[in-house]
């Protein structure tokens, strides 16, 4: 990737690179590429240090609590050991961040509509995500996405099944897309950690009806809505 004159847009959204403190950095590649480009960033870390899946969560939370607190239209998210693919750079000068609340560049087993795909650069589209999906080490959310996040109660959080706990709420609710491909590798170790699918209905009811309440349907909305799901999605098994 080389230098490219980033859209204008992208000045009222910074970059935040996420670091848990006490940590060994692995930025290399993310930041050298980003400073190739001449493309800004920050680096936010979190208060103390921890386990890796431990700092994860509420360092997220709190790059979506700088986003309101700044009043910033939004800002793109990448965690520390993230890879940047080509085009992503391109992606960026394109505006294509500004399509949705939310738009996923790195992601696990990704249900995405069958309809509504539009190109957002050359070699790059967007298609709106039928399902919450994990492994989100790079994002952009703007202020209306983050807020949204940020009204999840705590309790629901500190439930969520760990292949959700990227997403306190159900982030196909604010019509979030992903690229296709991933511009966004995520790092070694959040990949090799990456959980299980959640269970089905039809393949264990029990560990089903285990799950917490915010993640089963719980209206005729809902239920419709995992009907078109299961009906007229289809699953990006390589998002990364």
């Amino acid at each position: 990737m080389c230098a490219v004159c980033v859209s204008p847009a992208l000045e009222g959204w910074p970059i935040f690179i996420l670091c848990g403190a006490g940590v060994q950095r692995r930025e290399g590649q993310l930041t050298e590429t980003l400073r190739s480009c001449r493309v800004p960033f920050q680096v936010v870390e979190t208060v103390r240090g921890g386990s890796l899946v431990g700092w994860r969560s509420g360092l997220h939370r709190r790059a979506w609590r700088q986003i309101i607190d700044q009043d910033l239209p939004g800002a793109i998210i990448i965690e520390d050991g993230a890879r940047l693919k080509p085009g992503f750079v391109e992606f960026l000068a394109s505006g294509g961040y500004l399509h949705a609340d939310l738009t996923q560049f790195c992601y696990g087993r990704a249900r995405v509509w069958r309809w509504g795909g539009a190109e957002a650069a050359p070699g790059v589209k967007l298609q709106p995500l039928a399902a919450s999906s994990g492994l989100a080490a790079g994002y952009s959310l703007s202020r209306r996405g983050a807020g949204y996040l940020l009204e999840a109660p705590v309790a629901a959080r500190a439930n969520s099944p760990s292949s959700q706990a990227d997403w306190p709420r159900d982030v196909a609710r604010l019509d979030a897309l992903v690229t296709r491909p991933g511009l966004v590798d995520p790092p070694d170790w959040l990949l090799d950690s990456a959980p299980a699918p959640l269970p089905t209905p039809q393949a264990d009811r029990a560990a089903w009806l285990d799950l917490p309440a915010a993640t089963l349907p719980q209206s005729t909305a809902d239920r419709l809505r995992g009907f078109a799901r299961n009906s007229f999605s289809r699953e990006l098994s390589h998002g990364f």
